[in-house]
């Protein structure tokens, strides 16, 4: 009996680790395939990020020259100076914008229930951060009072006509021309509306260098992540 006893127990420790070797390849094989989603996620997100990131780059540098117009006129309507051609120009950029057109499918398919494959909580929070909270605020300063070109284009359209100057090799420059130049910069209200204006700018601007460097520095730790 002494011999059939220590058959059967040693009988049951190989199943038992029979057992554990198969659950653990099982898991190793899990954490591999999980490993391998992660990274096939992490790399969707990286390339859409970059793709978002070269349109942010654009638009701000954009939001830089029309911010600049805005300052500009409101200089104008405080010096009066003499209407020159060049002026033309900050008249019709003063109600230019470029809309944000950011990519989010990546995002909203991890969000859709693949959001807890990415590991890294911070990581994670970084991402989160920036499609719901940085896009977000982009959105709504297009969408809102703070949209300079929003707020100043009813008035542009009742003193300034718009015109196409140049040509195809040099290339076309579009100006506004005011209606009556002297009136435009003695009326309180548009004095109001570019003060008004200028700081959406300024607000808007700022917006999106934060949300650059959100980006930039996500994509970088995507980066440094996947190395690991």
């Amino acid at each position: 009996m002494g011999k059939y006893f220590k058959y059967a127990i040693g009988e049951i420790a190989l199943v038992m680790i029979g057992i554990l070797l198969a659950l653990q390849i099982n898991n190793w094989n899990e954490a591999r395939k999980s490993s391998i989603k992660e990274a096939t996620i992490l790399n969707s997100l990286r390339s859409e990020l970059m793709t978002s990131l070269k349109e942010l780059k654009h638009d701000y540098e954009a939001s830089q020259v029309f911010h600049q117009s805005t300052i500009n006129i409101y200089d104008y309507i405080q010096t009066k100076p003499k209407l020159v051609d060049s002026m033309y120009s900050d008249f019709y950029k003063s109600v230019a914008f470029n809309y944000s057109f950011l990519k989010t499918s990546a995002y909203e398919t991890l969000k859709s229930g693949n959001l807890d494959l990415i590991k890294s909580d911070s990581l994670r929070m970084l991402i989160t951060d920036i499609y719901e909270s940085g896009y977000q605020r982009i959105y709504k300063k297009i969408d809102t009072r703070r949209n300079a070109a929003r707020l100043l284009f009813p008035y542009y359209q009742k003193h300034f006509r718009s015109i196409l100057k140049g040509d195809s090799i040099s290339g076309y420059k579009r100006l506004g021309i005011p209606n009556d130049y002297d009136a435009l910069i003695n009326d309180p209200e548009y004095e109001t509306l570019i003060y008004e204006a200028r700081a959406g700018r300024r607000g808007a601007e700022g917006e999106l260098e934060r949300t650059i460097n959100a980006v930039e520095n996500c994509i970088n730790q995507i980066n440094k992540y996947l190395k690991e």
